[in-house]
């Protein structure tokens, strides 16, 4: 008698595998970057299937799932194309009621920020690349922070608030839970004034370089929505947040090296007349004075948690070679964090702080972080 047996093995499914769920709010810049890594992407034991997709009035949803090389496109399409805000798409995406769900907004929106409270009240994980719920109203992100900090609940992660890709969030809460006290923090934390005191020299004008990191994309189509400091202003509050402090944006103290003229400016045309004429020749003596003294301009943002109150600026500094942020180069960014353990030797985490690739790829890190959470 013989007996034979028929074994059947998937070899591309193992029975490890874990889902992840994704609905998707902004697949613009960085949300239409992480489409196409979903779409190459091959993790381990890992399987991204996107469920949903939103911009801020329509949406789509499938429970079998959407293909992410396309999705973006569909939803412009607008056929099955559901009318909604984010909110609706956060509730008919929870219900769903598929395990391991993670609501992703890669807009810039504050209309988005509802949807935080209400997607982690349905379960639902969240991971943001949007700088408004974690820089806003301090109750409002106190509550969000709540939520994801229930025994077995939803979770929130926002790696990519500050220096899109860089491990600075993370490492930071680490060493908050842990017991450890915040002391200062200074940081480039704008890719954009990164490139522009990078490139500007004595071969070439603030005006050129500011006119040709425009051209390149490297600027808001109004290059003053950079050079304002207000974007650095959100990366800093959220750290000084994570590091302890009940601070806002109005604790930030922004000054300004532009003069009043390129402020005022009517048009993008006219501000950079007014470069040319208000600006350049300002600039070109801030960087001989600092050149004679054998140092760099840099635009950082400092924060000084042992005064009383704890002081925030953002401002343009001449900083000898021997400083941390004398090195950077081209567009990246540096956080160099002083704490009680790190007082000698400060943890420097420095390297590309812009970028849809990067900063899209720290969101897809947040997701799969996410994959042994348990939510009951």
């Amino acid at each position: 008698l013989k007996l034979q047996f028929l074994y059947l093995i998937d070899l591309t499914t193992p029975s490890t595998m874990t889902t992840m769920h994704v609905l998707l709010a902004g697949p613009g810049l960085i949300g239409g970057e992480l489409l196409q890594q979903f779409a190459k992407a091959k993790v381990p034991g890992l399987a991204i299937k996107l469920v949903g997709v939103a911009r801020s009035s329509s949406y789509l949803l499938s429970k079998d799932g959407l293909d992410a090389a396309t999705a973006a496109a569909k939803l412009s399409e607008g056929a099955g194309v559901i009318k909604g805000d984010v909110s609706s798409f956060v509730k008919e995406g929870a219900a769903l009621g598929l395990p391991k769900t993670v609501f992703v907004d890669c807009t810039a929106s504050e209309a988005v920020s509802p949807a935080y409270a209400l997607a982690l009240e349905h379960k639902l994980h969240v991971v943001t690349a949007n700088k408004k719920v974690n820089s806003g109203d301090l109750d409002y992100r106190k509550q969000v922070l709540a939520l994801a900090s229930q025994p077995n609940g939803p979770r929130f992660r926002y790696e990519t608030n500050v220096g899109a890709g860089l491990p600075i969030i993370r490492p930071l809460n680490d060493m908050v839970e842990t017991g450890d006290k915040v002391l200062s923090i200074e940081a480039i934390l704008s890719g954009t004034l990164a490139y522009l005191f990078n490139t500007f020299s004595k071969d070439e004008k603030f005006s050129e370089v500011v006119r040709k990191a425009k051209a390149l994309g490297f600027t808001e189509p109004d290059p003053r929505d950079d050079l304002s400091g207000s974007d650095v202003a959100r990366k800093i509050v959220i750290l000084a947040r994570d590091a302890g402090l009940a601070v806002g944006l109005d604790d930030v103290k922004i000054e300004g090296f532009l003069p009043e003229a390129c402020i005022a400016a009517p048009s993008v045309d006219a501000f950079f007349e007014t470069l040319v004429s208000d600006a350049d020749p300002k600039m070109n003596a801030m960087l001989e004075a600092s050149q004679a003294k054998g140092e760099v301009l840099r635009m950082l943002a400092s924060l000084d948690a042992t005064a009383s109150p704890p002081s925030i600026s953002i401002a343009l500094r001449s900083v000898p070679a021997s400083h941390p942020a004398a090195s950077v180069s081209g567009s990246d960014n540096i956080a160099i964090i002083t704490t009680d353990r790190y007082k000698e030797n400060p943890l420097v985490v420095k390297g590309p702080g812009a970028g849809a690739a990067v900063t899209a790829a720290g969101v897809f890190a947040d997701i799969t972080a996410l994959r042994d959470v348990h939510v009951a």
